[in-house]
Formats: structure tokens, sequence, C-alpha cells
């Protein structure tokens, strides 16, 4: 109920704002007031008369009252049109909803005749597999990915470090996580080799590996910075948890 209610809620405060701001007849505030979501999507068709930003309203309002709305779509598509954009798109939908095993069966059937062995479809593959637990699987495509450039430096290849060191092998895992290291790149990637590090017990060389990061934080544009608000924001939390002593 909840889930409905807030969105609903946010749309019928944002149209009694907009009709109160233009001067609205009063016939729209009762119609707003007493019929939430039909009565807000007629008062925005009639004010918002663009059929671009009519389309882009509707949409969004689906997507907010309807949390599936999106998937569903995207289901319909597939079964409309088995294809490889369709299956790859409903699969990247199923990861992204916690839906594993489904989008792992939708990954498999994409590698087929040219796509047999196409690296993107591995990489989704490997972190579909490793989200949904089975570390041997994501160890083995990440064997068959090493020698792909593209993976290199890949989120991925993060999935793949941690996989292997939930393998038992936490020195190769360790040695994929520093060939990732490279200066001034990687945020992503050399802040998760810190909490392997500090997950290993190898705090001192996370502590040092941290300084750096941030002390790079410290360089950057003002615009870069925005751009990677997320991982000093976790780097920050990162130090101040584990070395708050130091």
């Amino acid at each position: 109920m909840y889930g409905l209610y807030t969105p609903i809620f946010l749309l019928q405060a944002f149209c009694v704002y907009h009709a109160y701001r233009n001067n609205a007849e009063q016939r729209w505030y009762w119609l707003i007031v007493f019929f939430p979501l039909i009565g807000c999507l007629i008062y925005l068709l009639h004010n918002f008369n663009n059929r671009t930003t009519i389309d882009t309203l509707t949409e969004n309002v689906k997507e907010a009252v309807i949390s599936n709305y999106r998937l569903e779509q995207l289901e319909k598509a597939f079964h409309f049109s088995d294809n490889l954009k369709n299956k790859t798109n409903l699969a990247d939908a199923y990861v992204e909803n916690g839906r594993y095993q489904d989008a792992i069966t939708l990954y498999s059937g994409c590698l087929q005749g040219f796509m047999s062995e196409d690296p993107s479809v591995q990489m989704k593959l490997l972190n579909a597999h490793f989200m949904n637990g089975d570390y041997d699987s994501a160890v083995k495509y990440g064997d068959n990915l090493e020698s792909d450039k593209s993976f290199k430096y890949s989120n991925e290849r993060v999935a793949y470090a941690w996989a292997v060191s939930q393998t038992g092998q936490a020195e190769r895992a360790e040695s994929i996580f520093a060939d990732m290291d490279r200066s001034f790149t990687n945020y992503f990637q050399r802040l998760e080799y810190c909490k392997f590090l500090i997950k290993g017990e190898k705090k001192e060389s996370a502590k040092d590996l941290l300084a750096i990061l941030l002390e790079e934080f410290d360089q950057m544009q003002g615009h870069e910075r925005r751009l990677k608000k997320n991982i000093l924001r976790e780097a920050r939390e990162l130090q101040a948890n584990n070395f708050r002593n130091d």
C-alpha cells in the first residue's frame, strides 16, 4: 500500500501546486483531490500539450506506480521477438531485480553461433553467477576472459577477483586486484582492493592505498569529483570505520 501511496501523493502534490501557480479553475482541484491518479493524469494531459512531454510523464507515472512496469514491458518485447537485444535487455533487468538464475538462463542462450565466445555476454554471465553465489562458475568465465583487453579493468573483473577469493585462492585474488591498481583511474576497482586487503587482515596495506586514493580525490576538479562522489563517500566511510584511531 505504501509503495503505491507515496508516488501518487507526490504526483497529486505537484498537480495541486501547478494548478495553484497557474490559477486553475476550481474543478481541477476537485478532480485531483478526489480522483488522485486518474485526475492527475487528465490534468497533466490537459496542461502539458507537448506530445513528448506527455509520453515522458505518463511513462514515469507508470514506473512509479507499477514497480515492475519496465520489467513487464521488456518481457513482452522478448516474447514478441526472441532476438539478442531483447534477450540481453531482459536479462539485465532480471539482474537489477535480483532474479539471477533467470538472467543466467537468458545470457547463456545468447552464447550461440557467432556469439558463442562474445566477451560482453561472458562478462554479464560472470557477474550474474557471482551475484547468485556460484563462485566456481564465475571463476570459470573469468579464467576464459583474462586475455581479453575489455575485461582487464572492468567492474566484472572485480567480481572475478572476489569469486577467486571465495574459492580459497587468496593470493591469486590479490594479484588480480593488484593488476587493476593504476594511479588516477580505476577508483571502484581500487576501493574494492582496499576492502579485500582489510578482509585479509592486511590493514596497513589497505590504509596506504586508501590514503593514496583520497589524495587523488583531493586533486580532482569539481566536475570529476561530482561524478565519483559515491566512491569518494564510501572511501571516507571505509577509512573512518577502519582507521579511526590511526
